[in-house]
């Protein structure tokens, strides 16, 4: 599929420029714009998760649950019954909708103090404005 060429492109990028600008997070969002992306908190809660600490992991993300499904999907997509799940736009327009509004209300609740949903003073985003207005 010639349009998703780039994918592997902008990948390598990010990585890339998660060395170069450093910081306190491997969340490329939050690197740059210094708030927290709707999956902030989901490598943290996945480790805790495979460490058995439900609860733990819960705290970090509340939808790590579905991320083994979301694994299942992807990876038997051309067995039946995840075959449908994967060609429905209303399922993942669905877990897209859940991410934003977690993420909507973890920024009601948690912003700008609480980790994972804090705000990085070491972004791009924070020092190209101290830069512009210091």
């Amino acid at each position: 599929m010639p349009e998703r060429r780039w994918i592997p492109l902008a990948a390598a990028a990010a990585i890339v420029l998660t060395g170069v600008i450093g910081g306190d997070t491997l969340c490329f969002f939050k690197l740059v714009y210094g708030v927290p992306c709707p999956g902030c908190g989901m490598t943290r809660a996945l480790s805790a998760l495979l460490g058995g600490d439900f609860a733990a992991a819960l705290a970090f993300h509340p939808l790590v649950p579905i991320v083994p499904l979301l694994a299942l999907v992807v990876v038997f997509r051309k067995r039946r019954p995840f075959r449908m799940l994967y060609r429905s736009d209303v399922f993942w327009a669905g877990c897209a909708a859940c991410f934003m509004l977690v993420w909507a209300v973890r920024m009601l609740v948690f912003f700008p103090d609480t980790p994972p949903m804090d705000y990085s003073r070491s972004s791009l985003a924070w020092r190209a404005f101290e830069l512009l207005f210091n």
